[in-house]
């Protein structure tokens, strides 16, 4: 198997300096650039309260998060090719903190670059990821790091 570093891309984080970044790291380690669309975690309390307000049913709205996911990924997928970059891409359920513990288990994975949240809405499940990744670092260990790209 090859090198990868793995770039994660959440729809409404900024993604343009993380694939930037990960693409330099790439070429030094001789990896491939794997960019991942991150799917939202949709767990048992998300889905309460969809039914406690009546927002709609459940598969719909999973449906328009995935679409919202692919379509941002793909505003992604163009950056790259603007800019030359060339990268795999694949998609991932179970928001921030399970795709980077997914991928910090993985041997293949060198590093794994997260975009910081510029916006409010966002901070939370950032800072959530950061905080169960740092309990399963010290419990389970890591195969490689995880940084996080500030966008200017």
């Amino acid at each position: 198997m090859d090198k990868k570093i793995v770039v994660l891309v959440r729809a409404g984080l900024p993604y343009k300096n993380t694939i930037i970044y990960g693409r330099q790291r790439a070429r030094e380690l001789g990896a491939k650039l794997l960019l991942v669309g991150v799917i939202p975690d949709m767990g048992s309390s998300k889905r309460a309260a969809l039914a406690t307000f009546e927002i709609g049913p459940y598969g719909n709205i999973l449906k328009k998060i995935e679409e919202e996911t692919s379509d941002y990924l793909e505003r992604a997928v163009q950056f790259c090719l603007d800019n030359g970059i060339t990268a795999e891409v694949s998609t991932e359920s179970g928001g921030m903190e399970g795709v980077i513990n997914k991928f910090v288990k993985d041997i293949y994975v060198k590093l794994v670059v997260v975009p910081t949240p510029t916006k409010k809405e966002h901070h939370h499940e950032f800072l959530d990821a950061i905080k169960h990744f740092t309990h399963d670092v010290v419990d389970y260990g890591a195969h490689c790091p995880v940084v996080s790209v500030l966008a200017t």
